[in-house]
This record gives structure tokens, C-alpha cells and sequence, in this order.
């Protein structure tokens, strides 16, 4: 079944509404906005609600920014640990890692350099050629795993901090 990207942005701006998951900005300069955590120039923030990997960009995309982007081991254990913090478990979570464009060329979902990987042992493995979305916390270690885009999951949204002009 395909959908048009207008009816799965309506879908979910609806769905948004709906659960209450919004975090809006209230204009402050150099901070992260209420409920997001700030590492660096970055700010993140873990959303239980489970979701496909495509409506999960698309929720971080209309509060700013996008599934996480891991640069370092440094971020990849604050991912872990708004995950840990929300839910007390280490339930696989989406991060915005993707070979959806061209197999075996994972690229992040907000264009930034893949310079950090933390893949879980023979992964990522494409089992049954259709695993192109990566989640964090295989068997609840701080590493990474290929699976279907379609399984519905929590997420982790990053975005920049906005700095005043």
C-alpha cells in the first residue's frame, strides 16, 4: 500500500495532535526547548509512542528536525539514556539510518557525514533483503541493527540548537 507524502504528513499531524507528543519552541535563544535534552549545539528527544521508521522522520521533521544523527560514542550513549530514562528498558528505538536510497550505503536522514557507526556483530546484514532502517539496542546493548522499515517503534529526534542572530 503506498501513500501520497501529503496524506502521510496529514496522518501524522493528526496522530501528533491526537497523542499530545508536540515540543514546541517558545523562542529561547541557545537552548533546547522544553523537554529536549542538549548536548553541544544539538538537541534531542525520545518519543515512546511507536511509529513506522517514515511517519517517525516525519514527526521529527515537523518539530525541526530529524530522526537522530549519531556522531559519536558520546551521543550514541545520551540516545541510550533518554531511551533508559523514559521507559526504564533498552526497547529497540529508531535512529534516522538508512541504505533505503542504495543498498549497503547507509546515510543519515538529515544529510550530515557518516562519521560514526556502532553496528552489533555481523550487522548490518540486510536478513531477507529487505532491511534498510537501523535501530539502536540490539538484545539492549548500546548497539545497532538493520531491520524492516515498516515495524512500528519509538524514536529519537534530533535537532540544532538555534542560536540568535
Amino acid at each position: 500500500m503506498a501513500f501520497s507524502p501529503r496524506l502521510l504528513l496529514l496522518l501524522t499531524a493528526v496522530s501528533g495532535l491526537l497523542t499530545g507528543s508536540w515540543s514546541f519552541d517558545e523562542g529561547n535563544d541557545n537552548c533546547c526547548p522544553e523537554g529536549w535534552t542538549q548536548l553541544n549545539d544539538r538537541c534531542f528527544i525520545f518519543d515512546k509512542h511507536d511509529f513506522n521508521f517514515v511517519t517517525a522522520e516525519t514527526i521529527c521533521i515537523i518539530l525541526g528536525g530529524n530522526l537522530v544523527s549519531i556522531h559519536s560514542k558520546l551521543e550514541n550513549t545520551l540516545v541510550r539514556q533518554l531511551i533508559f530514562r523514559s521507559t526504564g528498558a533498552n526497547g529497540l528505538t529508531w535512529i534516522g539510518f538508512t541504505d533505503t536510497v542504495m543498498e549497503d550505503s547507509f546515510i543519515w536522514t538529515d544529510g550530515s557525514i557518516v562519521d560514526f557507526t556502532n553496528w552489533g556483530t555481523n550487522r548490518p546484514n540486510n536478513n531477507n533483503g529487505n532491511q534498510n532502517c537501523a535501530v539502536i539496542n540490539l538484545r539492549g546493548e548500546d548497539t545497532w541493527n538493520d531491520v524492516r522499515c515498516i515495524g512500528r517503534r519509538p524514536f529519537v529526534c534530533a535537532r540544532d540548537v538555534k542560536h540568535s542572530h
